[in-house]
Formats: structure tokens, sequence, C-alpha cells
């Protein structure tokens, strides 16, 4: 496939991924978000979160979801569980990867361990749909908007037997796709997905703006200002400068190479995020419950200081978890001996693991709070500038945004590397349009 597409018009083939991934990552998913479940009246779930107001445990947990899969679960679609299956499987088998010996061992058997693992993660991702899809099958039995049932079908065994299928199948059909145009396309499939669901609340970003010009030109501005923020953290790296041991064999010198570990300020992306949002979710909902008509239900409503502070403490919590969990210090320094690498002015083995450890607690710190500041500025700025809904909070950070600007970056990346593996081909004279024209030669008459 690669010397295919490096063989053709660079411009030709580009364009043809851009229009595989906009055929499979917006038109069919979008045009699944709309097709209902058999046997649903949509209205009324609209209906029932509408009545129920945007700061209700039942709003807050549909919209949570609706992040990133485009509205799909209000509108009872067929894509209502989204891709979120697979990264659910994926962030389990990543884990206990770094937990179980013989994933671990698999890991480092190279191109074929990888395909034996994310074959793993998809049997994951089929049992997670089952389970999910039936019991959102069964939530949607008991809803009701001022007596209309949510589901038509009068046979609610059938239905929850049915609607478990397909939305099963719509997860499943979702995958596929997303495995395809990271094939065929331009990017990671499931993160283009990801986006696409996530801009697709953009619009309803400006319903609720004020019709004055100042207003729009004052929050594009500090949409831009929080834009850069997060391009500058995301790219952000401390890099640790390590050197090859030399050795001597008869008049010839080895190693003597010098590279970098690169080690990122956002090392755990938006996964502690992810943890924390739906334990947040939880925990309003259950002392709001628990605590009703006492004047305490509403401490962990969205928008309150305490909501803010608690949340932020478990996302910086997160971050250590998931970074103390998949980054194993010990195992790259052994790695690092091995092939005779070493920082300067450390001793190998326990001194390494500990300056290493000193740096990676550093830069997570920093990372962490980027990370807090990000998710709970939205709230902060919300009510200050007057928007509502998904949409406004998108706009002023948050995960959706954090997700957006690491995709996009992602894209271009891939999009650089791609004219560059067909600038090299041509600098090598092998195949292609404008790889036919000799090789200059240098003074020494050498090829370069």
């Amino acid at each position: 496939m690669l010397d295919k597409d490096l063989n053709e018009s660079p411009v030709r083939e580009l364009v043809r991924r851009f229009l595989i991934t906009f055929l499979l990552g917006v038109v069919m998913y979008r045009l699944g978000v709309f097709i209902t479940i058999p046997g649903v009246d949509a209205a009324v779930l609209q209906g029932k979160v509408k009545g129920a107001g945007d700061n209700s445990a039942l709003s807050q947990i549909i919209h949570f979801a609706d992040m990133f899969n485009g509205g799909a679960i209000m509108n009872s679609s067929i894509f209502g569980l989204g891709i979120t299956p697979y990264i659910s499987a994926s962030i389990i088998l990543q884990l206990l990867t770094f937990s179980i010996p013989a994933l671990k061992s698999l890991q480092k058997e190279g191109e074929s361990g990888r395909r034996k693992i994310n074959q793993y993660t998809r049997y994951a991702t089929l049992l997670i749909c089952l389970v999910q899809a039936t019991m959102a099958a069964g939530a949607l039995v008991h809803i009701s908007d001022n007596g209309n049932p949510l589901v038509t079908m009068e046979n609610k065994t059938l239905f929850i037997a049915q609607a478990a299928l397909v939305i099963t199948t719509g997860s499943m059909l979702l995958l596929w796709m997303s495995e395809q145009i990271t094939k065929f396309g331009i990017g990671n499939g499931v993160s283009v997905v990801i986006m696409v669901g996530i801009l697709s609340s953009l619009p309803a970003a400006f319903s609720s703006f004020e019709p004055d010009l100042p207003h729009y030109l004052g929050v594009f501005i500090i949409s831009m200002v929080i834009i850069a923020g997060i391009v500058v953290v995301v790219q952000a790296v401390r890099r640790i400068h390590l050197e090859q041991q030399r050795r001597i064999q008869g008049n010839k010198v080895y190693g003597g190479a010098q590279t970098t570990l690169p080690l990122k300020l956002n090392q755990a992306n938006v996964i502690p995020v992810i943890f924390a949002s739906p334990i947040m979710v939880v925990l309003g909902f259950v002392i709001g419950h628990l605590a009703k008509d006492t004047g305490f239900d509403s401490l962990f409503a969205y928008g309150q200081p305490l909501y803010r502070y608690v949340f932020a403490a478990l996302i910086i919590g997160f971050t250590y978890f998931y970074i103390s969990i998949t980054f194993d210090l010990f195992d790259l320094s052994n790695h690092f001996k091995q092939s005779g690498f070493f920082i300067r002015g450390i001793k190998p083995g326990k001194n390494t693991v500990d300056y290493l450890a000193y740096h990676l607690k550093r830069i997570t710190f920093i990372g962490a709070i980027f990370l807090a500041i990000i998710a709970v500025l939205p709230e902060v700025l919300e009510t200050n500038l007057g928007l509502s809904g998904r949409g406004g909070r998108f706009l002023m950070g948050g995960t959706g945004l954090l997700i957006v600007v690491g995709v996009s970056l992602d894209v271009m990346q891939k999009v650089g590397a791609f004219f560059l593996a067909h600038q090299y081909r041509g600098l090598g004279g092998i195949g292609g349009e404008g790889a036919t024209a000799p090789a200059k030669k240098s003074t020494s008459g050498k090829r370069f």
C-alpha cells in the first residue's frame, strides 16, 4: 500500500484519502446518528431531557455521553453507544498490559504481538457493547415524558433483545468504519470519529450569542487564546539526552550515538478527565438523592465551587495514577542498559530510575494542573460570556476542545509525513512523479 501511495501523485493520493475520510467519518457517521432504534420515539427522550433542565443529573449524564458521539443518545440512534465501548476496551487492555506479564511479553513481540492485542481489544469491545446495549435498552423501557412512553412496542422483552442487537451492530459497524479510515484515510479513525461527533455541537454554541459584533469578537479572541495554550502544552516535551557507550574493536570505533528521550508534558492526554467526569456525574446524582431537601444536595451540582475543586482534584489524582501504571521506569532503565545508552553523569540502574522519576513527577504535575484548568474553564467562563449548552462549553475549552486540537495536530503531522515520504522517495530516484530525474552528484562523485 505504501509503495502504491508513493508511486502516485501525492496531491491526488492525499485528496483520495481525504475523500474516504469525509465519506466514512462525516457522511455515513452523521447519517447513522439520525437513524432511530426501531420501536422508539426519540421526541419523548428529547422532551424529557429539556424538561429536566441543563443542570439535572439526567442531562449531565446524557450530555457527557453525547460529547463523544455527536448527539446519538439524544436521538436514540443505532450509534447510541458510539465508539466509547472501544475506548473503554482499549484503556482496560492498556492497563492490563502493564499489570499482566503474559500481555506485557506479548506487547514486546513486535507487530505480531500488537495484532493479537488488537484482536483481544475487539473481543472486549464486543462484550462491552452487548452488556451496555442491554442495559441501555432496559433503561429506555422505563423512560416516559408526561405519560408518553419512549418505547412504542408492546412486547418489552422483544424490544430489549432487538434494541441490544441493533445498538451492538451499530457500534461494531462504527468501529469497522474507523479502522477503514485508519487504513485508507487520514489520521486515526477512532480519533477522527470522536472529533466529528464533538464538532457537531459547535453550531449550538452560537444559538445563545447576543446579536452584537463585540460579543462575537470577544468569544473568538478568548477561544483562540485557549486553543493556542492547548497547542503549546500538547506539543511541549522535556527531552532527556542519552548517549551510547563507545567500544573499540580493532581500528574501528562503535557506538557513540546520541539521542533524546521525549517526556511529554501532557503524557496522560485526556484519559484522566474521562475517568473523573463520570465519577463526578455519579457523585452528584447520589448526593442529590441522599441529601435531598437538606441544603447539601446542590453542593456537587454543575457550576458550584465544590464541584470544581473535587473535579480538579480527581483529575490530578488520576493523572498520577495513569502515569504510574503505564510508564514503567525500571523497564525503561533496563532497556537503556541493554542498548548501551546512558544519561551523562547518571549511573545506570536505580540512579537512572530516580533521575527519570524526578523529572517525570515535575512535568506530570504541570500537565495535571493544565488538564484541571481546561476541564473547569467552560463552567467558569460560560456564565460571564452568556454561553449555554454543550456548544458554548466546547468553545471555552474542556475535554472536547482538547480532543479536537489534539486530533487536528495529529492529522497535520500525518499529512506532513505523507509529503515527506514522497520527497525522500523522489530523492532516492525510486518511482513516483518527479523521481525520474537523475540524482545530483557531489564534488566527490558520490550520490546523495
